[in-house]
């Protein structure tokens, strides 16, 4: 990305209106030559999600156009590439149709109990001065989609530490724990051809539709990808939350506005700042501009989220705000997978904590809190707080509180 360093990763959103007021569909070359044209406006963005003449895939260009990212691109963990995040259709549609009954309203209704205990039980274990993202936001993705998946609670330990290491800078560290993460899956996977049981893994062993390195990939991504979106999606809530304390006591008095509040956290400072770049497979137009073959596109979610002329009063958090169809989780075939997943574990965290604790409040300045760097994926490296219990300990609609 040819821009990040000069965004506040805190607060990119008065940079990304200038980047739109100035030009909506901007050019910019990066170190290597190549070019990367940055979209802001919402209805641009929402067109290049789906527009069949961008791709995600490298060799979809011609070889010539390829090799040209292939000398700048260096991926650290190629092995994990082969799943639904990374391809296109027809291989994208086949691996998402295979993955989407787990992900369907059926399956996270029956997920929902679950969700709750483990958020009731991290919940029930904060107290004083803490950390959210310690104690709440970090450990519950990754303790459900791996149960989900099916790795023993034995293994949680270790997940974490790889994830930590994959997602880091440090690239031979990261590697490592790929080449340690890859094996201990493959591991796994013959556990489950030689004893099946009922969890995704054993599913998806058993499937003749999926390659060994689609099969690795697509737990890599539904392990790793979601867990650091929801750990951003939770964090982040609490903060807007706590930095706007009039919508924190409007959800207060009316807790039926919780999914709308989760709403408006994607909308207004969500967890995914652009989507994934995409590479021109054919010249392509937008705002009077053509885009040739083998440039970057690069959707600016968060830009999209904040566009004016579909979102009135874009800057301003209102938890109530309908209609709200906001980018934040993607549009078109590359819609989030896991959505619904993430959704319901936010609605459940901020649930409990709202139920337990009469007073949440920031145990540093706002301006204290340190942000990951970066715009792709987005949170907080951590979100100390002060809670403490009155005598409410149920919210009505958040179960997690209740139990």
């Amino acid at each position: 990305m040819t821009f990040t360093a000069e965004l506040d990763s805190a607060d990119p959103h008065a940079y990304l209106h200038r980047m739109r007021e100035r030009d909506p569909v901007e050019r910019r070359v990066d170190a290597s030559g190549r070019a990367f044209w940055y979209l802001t406006r919402y209805a641009d963005v929402r067109r290049a999600l789906q527009a069949p003449e961008l791709g995600r895939q490298l060799d979809r260009l011609p070889p010539e156009l390829a090799e040209t990212h292939r000398r700048w691109e260096h991926d650290t963990l190629p092995m994990f590439r082969r799943n639904v995040f990374n391809l296109d259709p027809p291989d994208h549609t086949r691996l998402r149709r295979l993955l989407a009954p787990v992900f369907s309203a059926r399956s996270m209704a029956a997920l929902s109990r679950r969700v709750d205990q483990c958020v009731g039980e991290l919940v029930g274990a904060m107290t004083g001065e803490c950390d959210l993202i310690k104690a709440l936001a970090l450990p519950l993705p990754i303790l459900i989609m791996a149960e989900l998946i099916g790795f023993p609670a034995e293994d949680r330990g270790r997940l974490r530490a790889w994830s930590d290491a994959m997602l880091s800078e440090d690239v031979p560290a990261a590697r490592r724990a790929g080449m340690e993460f890859l094996g201990h899956v493959n591991r796994r996977i013959e556990d489950r051809r030689a004893d099946p049981g009922d969890d995704l893994l054993s599913q998806l062993t058993g499937s003749t539709e999926l390659s060994r390195a689609e099969l690795v990939s697509s737990v890599f991504q539904m392990l790793f990808a979601g867990d650091e979106t929801t750990v951003g999606l939770i964090g982040i809530a609490m903060l807007e939350l706590l930095r706007h304390p009039a919508q924190l006591a409007r959800l207060r008095a009316d807790p039926g506005l919780l999914d709308s509040a989760i709403e408006e956290v994607l909308r207004f400072n969500g967890p995914v700042g652009h989507a994934r770049p995409l590479y021109a497979l054919a010249d392509i137009r937008f705002g009077g501009k053509v885009i040739p073959q083998g440039d970057v596109v690069v959707p600016l979610l968060l830009a999209a989220n904040r566009d004016p002329e579909v979102f009135p009063d874009p800057d301003v958090f209102d938890i109530g705000r309908t209609p709200n169809r906001h980018l934040g989780l993607g549009h078109g075939a590359h819609f989030c997978l896991g959505a619904a997943l993430g959704r319901s574990q936010a609605r459940a965290a901020l649930g409990a904590l709202l139920a337990r604790f009469d007073e949440i409040t920031l145990a540093v300045a706002p301006e204290a809190v340190e942000w990951v760097p970066g715009l792709l994926v987005r949170g907080l490296r951590g979100l100390p707080l002060r809670v403490s219990m009155g005598g409410a300990l149920s919210m009505p609609g958040a179960r997690a509180g209740a139990e």
